[in-house]
């Protein structure tokens, strides 16, 4: 018995005796389009190959995080990881802890980005327990973890700011989130670039990392238009590097937050996805809390892996959005993904909470990159 299929053996026994989230009994429901239920052979990537480990929405101390975690732990073990992105919810239900007068002394740079010089930040237990904890054993290996914000992080609604400015309290916390730092937290501004291999004058890809909170709409003083211009100037030189967005929030999607699709939101993802003036091979998202891989009517190829901590067992992938979006896998399943990547293929592989492969797709440079395409996994 693996380490992950241990942990989940006896966080099921604690969650009959303790009534813990749903542990005893992890959804399992799945659904392939038509493309996937015929896959492709795999194929092999030719070194060197990055990998990265692409999870989200684990922010909760709970049973569902713990076998996460274990399966991650496995995972790094069999084939370590070179670099880790969590896509947004960090640190669930509200955000850091932003009642402090020492927190009221973030402060955002000229950029509107990054924090400003010389703030300490104000001991937060949260952040520990809530997410760094349980990635223990991949901070002890060295592997550097990324994160982006999601929407819980700079929740204003009424249980998470009862009292207080919205504006600035939301901007406090994203203030707080990427000033925070330790070995399984880095977040070196709200939106921000990374090569890998980190340092190298040739790296193989790139991962630009936005804050899409301001999809919805702009957020504590945030823009969509500082956004778009970000990835519009981080995409520079993406026709020829593997380039991929991590975000929380999907370009597409066919689990609950499809309803989240109408005239406005769509639009407003549509001019900051069109930023990359289409050079992203993928991007890598979270906030619906499963497993999917879509394609836009556009070609863009949309991973989410955002079944972390808190799982939606009902969910049934039944319409896919924006409309011309099509649904290629999604499970209820818990778990996190894979990406490998050279200069000339990736892959995604999604495995659940046991370490199992449940879904893998490639995309090949042949004269163009062809869209991530279902193949068995290895």
């Amino acid at each position: 018995m693996t380490r992950a299929a241990a942990a989940v053996l006896a966080l099921s026994l604690l969650a009959g005796a303790n009534g813990c989230c749903s542990c005893a009994a992890p959804g399992t429901f799945e659904r392939r389009g038509a493309e996937a239920s015929t896959p492709g052979d795999p194929v092999a990537l030719t070194p060197p190959v990055v990998r990265a480990l692409h999870f989200g929405d684990f922010g909760e101390a709970n049973c569902q995080q713990a076998a996460v975690a274990a399966a991650i732990e496995e995972a790094q073990r069999r084939t370590p990881f070179d670099v880790a992105f969590h896509a947004g919810d960090n640190l669930y239900d509200c955000g850091p802890d932003w009642r402090s007068t020492a927190a009221a002394k973030c402060a955002f740079a000229a950029d509107g980005a990054s924090v400003a010089a010389g703030f300490d930040p104000p001991h937060d237990p949260g952040f520990a327990e809530e997410f760094e904890d349980a990635l223990g054993p991949l901070a002890r290996a060295g592997v550097p973890t990324y994160l982006t914000l999601g929407n819980h992080d700079v929740a204003t609604w009424a249980r998470c700011v009862p009292v207080g400015d919205a504006v600035a309290v939301s901007r406090a916390k994203a203030c707080l989130e990427v000033a925070h730092r330790s070995a399984a937290w880095n977040m070196p501004a709200r939106h921000y670039v990374v090569d890998v291999p980190q340092g190298s004058p040739s790296p193989v890809a790139r991962f630009i990392v936005l804050d899409s909170n301001v999809v919805g709409a702009d957020y504590g003083g945030f823009t969509l238009d500082d956004e778009i211009a970000f990835l519009e100037g981080s995409a520079a030189g993406c026709d020829s590097l593997p380039c991929f967005v991590v975000a929380h929030h999907p370009a597409a999607t066919a689990g609950g937050h499809a309803s989240d699709f109408d005239a406005t939101f769509t639009d407003r993802m549509a001019r900051l996805v069109a930023a990359a003036g289409g050079n992203l091979r993928g991007w890598l998202a979270g906030h619906d809390h499963d497993l999917q891989h879509l394609r836009t009517a556009e070609g863009l190829d949309v991973f989410v892996s955002g079944n972390g901590a808190r799982d939606r067992t009902d969910e049934r992938f039944e319409r896919a959005a924006p409309a011309g979006a099509t649904l290629l896998y999604g499970s209820v399943r818990w778990g996190y993904a894979l990406l490998d990547v050279s200069a000339t293929a990736f892959t995604w592989r999604a495995e659940d909470e046991r370490g199992a492969a449940r879904y893998c797709c490639t995309a090949t440079l042949a004269g163009g990159w062809t869209p991530c395409l279902p193949v068995r996994c290895r």
